[in-house]
């Protein structure tokens, strides 16, 4: 579904793109993303990840 909707749009932006998510679409806090530690940003990106999958998997049993 992604792909249809144009995901690969997104591409040419690569890391700016995890920045931006980061930061909450706030320009002004990317400076404050790339200045955290690399260990914070991997556990967060880990975090987001485990969230999406749980979401995913919670909306599929809905009725």
């Amino acid at each position: 579904m992604e792909k249809r909707a144009g995901i690969q749009s997104f591409e040419k932006f690569k890391y700016i793109n995890t920045i931006n998510s980061l930061a909450g679409g706030d320009i002004t806090k990317w400076h404050q993303v790339l200045a955290m530690p690399y260990e914070r940003v991997l556990t967060k990106l880990l975090l987001n990840k485990t969230e999406a999958e749980y979401q995913k998997r919670y909306s599929e049993l809905a009725p």
